[in-house]
């Protein structure tokens, strides 16, 4: 399929995050104007600046177009702003209509729209949160790098095609390595920017020998049906893939090992069991901001993608009957499996934890846990009168997302008066800034699950869907998991309120970071109290997905 000119509004918000990035590297280059102190910091000002107007402009073109907000009616009188709007609205899906894909490659749906929405705005977040840091050395880079690895997220949400799933991946992942050990005198930022890539390279050497397999098995199949007319490009999308795979009936195990190379490629990118052993290393040396994107928006990409190849390329590959929790098989067993060990040793492990950041990756180690629990029920049959995975999932991705970024931003500002990420640096908060104190409160309590925050609802939610879809071992297991989570959560507030101070001085709050914790507690607050709005807008995406099965 070829490109059409009016395949550009449908693809708008990729095309600004590479301008974006391209802007912020080349207006980087008239900022160097002296090597003075104060000019590092305007210059580093600057890229922040752009980059924080850039995201917050995508986030804003993103969600007008999406039409969540307002869509112009077809009986709208035709001026320059209406048929601006009309025009950018022209290729998004308007219920279980959903345009096809472009170029074969790139779906323009409901389930892109919404991983548009939370990737540029978690980037925004994490920009605000590294605004007043000390100046960086190479600023343009930073954020330009920043802003690639958003694109290729967006592109890991809308991937219809196995080379674009690939390309995706590695747009993401390059940048992160980069990011990561972004502090080269810093010997905990090198190894962490090490371990990432060996780790990272390691998961795309195993998703692409799977994805190897999966295309040797349908190249096999369409021989074998007399299919040799079609091109090579034909075979690798995702919707010709599931056709060749159900064509060929009992998949062969050829077929299941390249499905389990891909799953395990995607567990890396996740930080499920057994796939998980890099994350807590790369999140105590990394810079925190970094690590708040890293555990945020990079996690909810690999949901994203692998919720997407599940249930478009695999959806039969479940057991038979197709599926039925108390008959557990193919992906939903294995997933299921996954799902119960990765709560369970996520939980235990964070328990003996001293480095708050370490603590932090084992409860984003958990919380992956309860998001596989969303993508097995996803694949669940469909009846009107319960919730569906799939929103239950994005619900706890959003969710996820600001109470993360909250929690990750409280400990840069900690780490940046103290010179320590340690939990013992946490001591005192509450006498040196109480502001902080309760904002990081509100995160820490998200994160632990407690009523009414949004940390609450998205695991009721979650648990609500797998427990309708028949698996209720599993969400016996997930409660119980709480119990040892809810005690190294209570460590932290433990550290914050009841342990005195090492110094008595006011904590300053710098004026940028506690903007993006502010509005990251309003949203773990909005979202719990008036999930509703929400809610709507993901119920889309799961009318997108009962139409395509």
């Amino acid at each position: 399929m070829s490109f059409l000119l009016t395949d550009i509004p449908r693809i708008l918000p990729e095309i600004l995050l590479l301008v974006l990035a391209l802007l912020i590297l080349g207006s980087d280059v008239f900022e160097r104007w002296a090597a003075d102190e104060q000019a590092a910091l305007e210059r580093h000002r600057a890229s922040a600046s752009l980059a924080a107007l850039g995201l917050g402009m995508i986030f804003a073109i993103t969600l007008l177009q999406s039409g969540y907000l307002y869509t112009v009616p077809d009986t709208a009188d035709s001026n320059y702003f209406t048929n601006l709007l009309r025009n950018l609205q022209s290729g998004i899906p308007r219920g279980s209509n959903v345009p096809l894909p472009v170029m074969d490659m790139f779906a323009t749906d409901h389930l892109t729209i919404i991983g548009r929405l939370l990737f540029t705005g978690a980037a925004f977040l994490i920009v605000l949160l590294t605004y007043d840091n000390p100046p960086l050395r190479n600023p343009g880079e930073f954020y330009s790098l920043l802003v690639l690895s958003t694109l290729g997220m967006c592109l890991m949400a809308g991937a219809t095609e196995l080379i674009m799933l690939f390309l995706a991946i590695e747009l993401t992942s390059i940048p992160l390595y980069v990011l990561a050990g972004y502090f080269r005198n810093d010997r905990q930022s090198v190894e962490a920017g090490m371990k990432y890539f060996l780790y990272g390279a390691f998961s795309s050497a195993l998703l692409l020998y799977g994805m190897s397999f999966v295309y040797g098995y349908a190249s096999s199949t369409a021989v074998a049906a007399d299919l040799t007319a079609l091109p090579t490009s034909v075979i690798t999308s995702f919707d010709t893939l599931r056709e060749l795979i159900a064509q060929a009936g009992e998949p062969a195990p050829i077929l299941l090992i390249g499905m389990l190379f891909m799953i395990a490629g995607i567990g890396y990118k996740i930080a499920i069991v057994p796939f998980h052993g890099w994350s807590p290393d790369v999140y105590q040396g990394a810079p925190t901001t970094m690590t708040a994107f890293i555990s945020t928006a990079s996690k909810a990409a690999g949901f994203f993608l692998l919720l997407r190849v599940l249930d478009t390329v695999f959806p039969n590959v479940v057991g038979n009957p197709i599926p039925v929790f108390d008959e557990f098989g193919g992906w939903t067993g294995m997933l299921a499996l996954l799902a119960a060990l990765t709560l369970i040793i996520a939980n235990l492990a964070a328990l003996p934890q001293t480095n708050a950041k370490r603590l932090l990756a084992y409860s984003g180690i958990a919380h992956a846990g309860f998001l596989l629990m969303g993508v097995i029920a996803q694949a669940a049959p469909f009846s009107t009168d319960r919730l569906n995975g799939v929103v239950a999932l994005l619900y706890y991705l959003v969710v996820y997302a600001v109470m993360n970024i909250g929690a990750f931003g409280v400990i840069a500002i900690v780490a940046q008066d103290t010179g320590s990420d340690e939990i013992t640096a946490l001591n005192g908060l509450a006498q040196r800034n109480l502001g902080l104190a309760a904002l990081f409160t509100v995160f820490v309590f998200a994160l632990a699950g407690i009523p009414p925050l949004a940390g609450f609802f998205a695991k009721f939610y979650i648990m609500l869907a797998v427990w309708q879809a028949n698996a209720i071992w599993l969400v016996v297991i997930a409660l119980i998991s709480t119990i040892p989570a809810l005690y190294y959560y209570l460590r932290l507030l433990r550290a914050v309120f009841m342990m005195p101070p090492d110094i008595s001085t006011p904590m300053p709050a710098p004026r940028w970071m506690m903007a993006s914790l502010v509005v990251s507690a309003v949203l773990v607050l909005v979202l719990g109290l008036f999930p509703a709005p929400l809610l709507d807008v993901l119920e889309q995406v799961q009318v997108q997905v009962i139409a395509g099965r």
